[in-house]
């Protein structure tokens, strides 16, 4: 079928190019949320999808430039979600195409090919029908386009946020097809618009269990599934039956009960205070410790979980003895962010972190310098901190040893006492300046004889044991003379190394590049830019629009991408997770990239527009860098994140008139693929390697640095 034998309406492309915005952010969100679960929520995991996914839609985007039947765009939003079905499918079988064990975290190299066959098809299809889309709107098309899928996005990410996610996975997927199929086909096949929107409402909610059974099943896990929920924050399962495994995002978080591990190790770090009256323990009702802590004697135990739905889901799952102990006095749940649980208390005897190693930006926020301090300044003069870190003591080379240096180190500088305690998760213990900061089996042993009822779930021979002086004293020693970089919010060192140690199973590669980048400064960085800056400078003396339109759009896409990243991971550091808000925070920045569209539009004759927008972006990145989102992080980051996209809506219009020099299609197309490869580019390079490495002013200062480097191209006429 020829190119005009096969042309639709352009009412009918603008609204194709709604649903399509509408299709790629619930297929985009939708995979994410999947490869993170699958991934245990490793950020590099997170960069690689990113990336992969933007790179897809630049490929589609670049392929349809070339040639295909623009009645085919009339498919693609469906074909998206269709394929993002299949994608789905693709991470939840991930463990048994792999060989994975039950319980275990699948790193990311492992698994590279099959992340890329669950997300680029999508992503390709998605990018395809952009440029056939662009060529049916008229004058201008490339920009309206990239405003009408804007204004689709922002709709599909706020409705999937509020009301499709909480339906779970499959029914979300499901109601999204249900309305982009209607739509499409409602003005020419009422018939077919119906029955295609009926079928998937009705396939909604029945399909949730299939897939959470088939989910069980292909992890290889052992037992039957007897319950599962997908929430705001993870996706969660547990077994039938006694004892009860919790797994969360596919990984094992905690066998109910465990007399012989976890309560015998939640029995000693109450036993390190003297008296823990008042104690605030992050993650330790979903782990199993409570029912071993409240046979202390306490006062008060703040319970801590972010998770707003995982408590009422454990009252269920873990069962009566779980619920009376919840219902005790003095036991107060808190489901809420650990950096607001330790904003709003004060007099805490005891600091308990449970939970996994700062792999991640959101686990870092817990294990900061600035998080300690707020957690000494909540505590009494004898207060003390648990800080757990999954290393064995037995092991302490290469970067296992410098994460817990650098663990160490932190908390010396918020504490005046630390020390540690042996195991295959190895305890830090950090002390104000009035705690009685002791390790000695034979102290230890006293305060359990002082505590009645105790003996019988701990025998005092097993203090020793649990302690073990022998391997102590050499623990103690390394910590004592650890010095490393601190772990703070602006330089999170820590995540670099946790999650080179986590990926150490699928790469040694990644680890050795963790360990020299952990070694060095930021002055590779610097070389990096100069590269650019040089590559950008031959650019400039292009006499060819088009090469210099796709160069200018790499850069702004890149530093889009860089800005939401840097911006989310600000507000992920001062205000908490942002795995419940970032459809919001996402919106924002696609109502910016929409509004931007249509001044664009406006504009997109202007010599000076290009030039303008990389100045605009240049004091973003300064903006971001001078720590202003961090200190007011409510009223900064949407009005950055707004200003962000605003200056990328409002350049691809004018973008695409010079790289299509005449030809919307070939405008929208290349235009489109530069500024998807670059955004890959800042995806994967910015948040897996240079914001954990460089810090976020760095990160920032440098994508300043970018922009000014691309003024020369969008000067020249």
């Amino acid at each position: 079928m020829g190119f005009m034998a096969s042309r639709i309406p352009g009412s009918e492309a603008a609204r194709t190019a709604v649903m399509l915005g509408v299709a790629t952010v619930v297929a985009q969100a939708i995979l994410l949320r999947e490869a993170m679960a699958a991934m245990g929520g490793s950020e590099t995991a997170w960069g690689l999808v990113m990336a992969l996914w933007l790179a897809g839609m630049g490929a589609g985007a670049r392929l349809a430039v070339r040639g295909g039947s623009t009645s085919v765009a009339r498919g693609l939003p469906v074909a998206v979600l269709v394929l993002c079905a299949a994608g789905i499918v693709l991470f939840r079988a991930a463990p048994a195409l792999l060989g994975a064990t039950p319980g275990e975290t699948l790193t990311t190299l492992r698994a590279a090919w099959l992340w890329a066959l669950a997300v680029a098809p999508a992503a390709a299809a998605g990018g395809a029908a952009f440029p056939l889309l662009a060529g049916e709107l008229g004058s201008g098309g490339p920009g309206r386009a990239y405003a009408l899928e804007a204004i689709g996005a922002l709709a599909g990410g706020l409705v999937l946020t509020a009301i499709l996610l909480p339906l779970g996975t499959a029914a979300a997927l499901l109601v999204t097809t249900g309305v982009v199929a209607g739509v499409l086909l409602l003005p020419r096949h009422r018939v077919a618009a119906a029955v295609a929107a009926v079928a998937c409402l009705g396939l909604a909610l029945p399909a949730n269990g299939v897939l959470a059974r088939a989910t069980w099943e292909w992890s290889g896990r052992p037992g039957s599934l007897g319950g599962w929920a997908e929430t705001r924050h993870q996706r969660l399962a547990v077994s039938e039956g006694a004892p009860t495994a919790l797994y969360a995002n596919g990984r094992l978080r905690a066998t109910v009960p465990d007399p012989y591990g976890t309560e015998l190790r939640a029995h000693l770090v109450m036993l390190l205070h003297p008296e823990p009256r008042r104690v605030l323990a992050v993650g330790s009702a979903a782990d199993g410790s409570l029912a071993a802590m409240v046979r202390h004697p306490v006062d008060e135990i703040l319970a801590v979980e972010e998770d707003p739905e995982l408590i009422d889901r454990l009252r269920a799952w873990y069962g009566p003895d779980f619920r009376a102990l919840l219902d005790r006095p003095g036991v107060r749940t808190l489901t809420t962010d650990p950096l607001r649980a330790i904003a709003e208390h004060r007099d805490l005897d005891l600091v308990v972190l449970a939970g996994g190693d700062p792999t991640t930006l959101r686990a870092n926020r817990t294990r900061t310098l600035e998080f300690f301090r707020s957690c000494r300044s909540a505590m009494t003069p004898s207060g003390m901190l648990v800080l757990e870190v999954g290393v064995s003591d037995t092991y302490l080379g290469g970067m296992a040893g410098h994460l817990v240096d650098v663990l160490a180190a932190t908390l010396k500088e918020a504490f005046p006492r630390i020390t540690a305690i042996p195991g295959e998760r190895i305890l830090l213990v950090a002390g104000a300046e009035r705690a009685e900061l002791t390790t000695a089996p034979a102290a230890l042993a006293a305060r359990l004889a002082g505590r009645p009822g105790l003996a019988e779930a701990l025998h005092p021979a097993l203090v020793r044991m649990l302690v073990d002086p022998e391997r102590q004293g050499p623990l103690e020693a390394r910590v004592l003379a650890a010095e490393a970089p601190l772990n703070t919010a602006a330089h999170p060192h820590a995540v670099l190394v946790a999650a080179s140690l986590h990926e150490a199973r699928s790469s040694r590669s990644l680890v050795r590049l963790g360990a020299v980048l952990e070694r060095h400064s930021p002055t590779p960085l610097l070389w990096g830019l100069a590269v650019a800056a040089a590559v950008l400078a031959a650019v400039a003396a292009s006499p060819r629009n088009p090469v210099r339109a796709m160069t200018v759009a790499a850069v702004i896409g890149f530093s889009s991408m860089g800005w939401w990243l840097l911006l989310l991971a600000t507000w992920q550091a001062t205000r908490g997770s942002v795995y419940a808000e970032v459809g919001a925070l996402t919106g924002l920045f696609m109502a910016g990239v929409a509004g931007g569209g249509w001044l664009g539009l406006r504009r997109r004759h202007g010599h000076w527009v290009l030039p303008g927008l990389l100045g605009a972006g240049v004091v973003l990145s300064l903006l971001v860098a001078s720590g202003a989102p961090a200190r007011l992080p409510i009223p900064v980051v949407p009005c950055l994140l707004l200003l962000g996209g605003g200056i990328t809506g409002a350049a691809f219009p004018r973008l695409g008139e010079l790289a299509g020099e005449g030809s919307g299609r070939r405008g929208a197309g290349l235009a489109f693929a530069a500024d998807e490869l670059g955004a890959a580019a800042a995806a994967l390079l910015v948040g897996t390697v240079i914001l954990p490495w460089a810090g976020l002013p760095a990160s920032a200062l440098g994508l300043a640095v970018l922009g000014l480097a691309a003024l020369p191209a969008a000067l020249r006429r």
